[in-house]
């Protein structure tokens, strides 16, 4: 069984690690396979996921083309950085006051509660009735705020 990627765990919200829980479990393990490959870290860093070849043997991730802001980055020393790479690294070292930031990218995912039974029913039915209470007690249920109203099918 698929645990809940520990990266994601700690990207929840405080408090919210139950709801988490609950709705992981909820999941088929096929489900749970893929949302643990798509946080998966890496592909930040390369465009594709390793491939099996015709043998079965799939690449190592070192294998795989690195991107960086959607372009490939060359494999080989185009930029000359084993030359001058060392002299700038001294020079930023010398220099404390040239600060470089980076801010990662927050990635952030609603846990829908969309999944657990009840809501199911309200979906079913087309309608969400005046006492729904969301299952999984979220706060962003977006169940809650159809209370009392009919459900159109999308067309």
């Amino acid at each position: 069984m698929t645990e809940l990627p520990h990266d994601l765990r700690l990207a929840l919200p405080a408090g919210s690690l139950d709801v988490a829980v609950s709705w992981w479990n909820s999941l088929t393990e096929p489900e749970r396979v893929q949302l643990a490959g798509l946080w998966d870290k890496r592909l930040e860093v390369h465009m594709f996921t390793p491939q099996a070849d015709e043998s079965d043997k799939v690449d190592l991730w070192d294998q795989i083309p690195r991107v960086k802001g959607g372009h490939f980055v060359p494999t080989d020393d185009t930029w000359g950085l084993s030359e001058w790479g060392p002299g700038y690294f001294e020079h930023l070292l010398q220099h404390p006051e040239l600060v470089i930031l980076w801010e990662p990218a927050e990635r952030t995912f609603h846990i829908g509660c969309t999944r657990h039974l009840a809501a199911r029913g309200c979906l079913a039915k087309r309608a969400v009735p005046i006492d729904f209470a969301c299952p999984a007690g979220s706060n962003v249920c977006p169940l809650e705020g159809l209370r009392g109203a009919l459900l159109r099918p999308v067309v």
